[in-house]
């Protein structure tokens, strides 16, 4: 949801960004939390984003780290060296 209420509502970075204040964001939230028990939240989400629940944001908002930690760590060959 991070993700989504970055890129699509705040239209920000998701590594540098602020909900504070914002109504969409809150008329978003509201949107998925009202239906509560009567749906699947799994069926809200895809709803409300567009997309199922997965890991491609988090690796997305980790590439950076991941693409540094590759980079220092390049052509060790154990955790101890």
């Amino acid at each position: 949801m991070h993700d989504y209420i970055a890129k699509n509502i705040l239209k920000q970075d998701p590594r540098n960004c602020n909900y504070y204040g914002s109504k969409e964001v809150g008329a978003f939230l509201k949107g998925i939390m009202r239906p509560g028990a009567s749906k699947d939240w799994r069926q809200v989400l895809r709803e409300k984003t567009g997309e199922d629940l997965s890991a491609r944001a988090m690796l997305e908002y980790y590439q950076p780290l991941m693409e540094y930690l590759q980079k220092v760590n390049a052509g060790r060959t154990s955790a101890i060296d």
